[in-house]
């Protein structure tokens, strides 16, 4: 059949099949049973449409467009899409083609917007970010890794004297607040906070939302597993949140999460640029690691994982492949040996507090008691996946606000 019936309160009408399945081309819409029942019955209610259309992020007057009208907007947003993320090439690379852009279409697209809102309603006079590819031309003239760590640690001022005073989870919000300063949003997955919720089967660990004022790294922490088994967790935010500024340097904006063992000499160069920005070489002599024990104790006070400590006593040279290759193992056997951890629940101010990331929501809110913003345009920003409750919009003004 060519139209779909809308059930509207006192009549009903069609729309064009086409133009509804165009429009909703995303995995996880479609995977609704409001969706479902509309492709089998061919019909749908008027609320239902609505509520797919806000999912989706759709304008819901679009879906009684003519089809002509509708395939240019889609060809625009892709346009516009596509100018935001990696290319197909740099994710092929990275996933070894296990991931589609539709497996997180939805969040590239929510991220972009809340940057377009930054930029264009908030911080209108801020100036391009300098940060991007960076390292590009100090490659090209032949300057170490190393010396790539110490300008990236020297551009975020990070303290590391302060920094090994921390635990590793505040060592993760300062990494963060540090690295926002410098007009480089982040983001990190909360599930059920944010457009849609990622298969634990997708093999990445960080995409960055390319912006030319505001990139927006987003870190995929696997919250949604049903059986984590992820050993030294905050420790590999830690790291995976360096790598993708080391990719950010380099002008690369995808991490695959088993990109330790690709070939792709860019990524390698991240692994090595990030794990000398917290462990930088001349802080490793005299460390002491005979022992899987003292790997971790030495892991302890630079505030990495093991297997970070780990690449970069190789990288300098002061470990034995064959020991190296003893630890790499043991803590392989670690991970296999750990018992799942049960999922907390977490509360919505939470929630959303993690996937829009601190700087994003302290402007917002500043925007907000400053009158630049309305607080239906602070909702739509920062909670558009629920209705207009009063109590979480309060908690988080009250959050922010400070």
């Amino acid at each position: 059949m060519e139209n779909l019936i809308l059930k509207l309160p006192k009549e009903t009408v069609t729309i064009s099949r086409q133009v509804f399945i165009s429009l909703l081309d995303f995995s996880p819409i479609m995977e609704l049973a409001s969706y479902q029942r509309a492709i089998t019955n061919n019909e749908i209610s008027f609320e239902d449409l609505k509520d797919l259309a806000v999912r989706s992020g759709v304008p819901y007057p679009l879906f009684f467009a003519p089809p002509h009208i509708v395939n240019r907007q889609i060809s625009q947003k892709n346009k516009h899409l596509f100018e935001k993320i990696p290319t197909k090439d740099e994710i092929q690379v990275a996933s070894r083609g296990k991931i589609q852009i539709s497996d997180i279409e939805l969040i590239i697209k929510d991220l972009a917007r809340k940057q377009e809102f930054l930029k264009g309603r908030i911080l209108v006079d801020t100036t391009p970010n300098k940060f991007i590819g960076c390292a590009l031309p100090k490659i090209k003239n032949g300057v170490s890794d190393s010396s790539i760590s110490k300008y990236i640690r020297e551009y975020f001022e990070f303290d590391l004297q302060h920094l090994r005073s921390l635990s590793k989870e505040k060592v993760l919000a300062y990494l963060c607040r540090k690295i926002e300063e410098k007009n480089i949003l982040v983001s990190f997955s909360s599930y059920n906070y944010m457009p849609q919720n990622i298969s634990r089967e997708l093999g990445f660990s960080g995409v960055c939302i390319k912006d030319k004022k505001f990139p927006y790294i987003f870190i995929n922490t696997r919250d949604g597993d049903e059986k984590p088994k992820i050993l030294e967790s905050t420790g590999r935010q830690i790291f995976t949140l360096l790598t993708m500024v080391a990719c950010t340097a380099l002008g690369k904006f995808f991490l695959n999460s088993k990109a330790g063992n690709t070939k792709d000499n860019t990524l390698k160069k991240a692994f090595s640029i990030a794990g000398g920005i917290l462990v930088p070489p001349e802080d490793l002599g005299g460390r002491k690691a005979d022992t899987l024990d003292e790997l971790k104790e030495v892991a302890h006070f630079f505030k990495v994982t093991p297997s970070m400590i780990l690449l970069q006593l190789q990288e300098n040279g002061l470990i034995k492949k064959s020991l190296a290759n003893q630890f790499r193992q043991a803590l392989l056997a670690d991970v296999k040996k750990a018992e799942p951890k049960q999922k907390r629940q977490v509360l919505p101010i939470n929630g959303y507090s993690k996937y829009n990331g601190e700087r994003l929501s302290r402007e917002v809110i500043k925007a907000f008691r400053a009158n630049k913003v309305s607080e239906v345009e602070v909702k739509n920003v920062l909670f558009r996946q629920v209705k207009m409750d009063t109590q979480l919009f309060n908690a988080y003004n009250l959050k922010f606000g400070l």
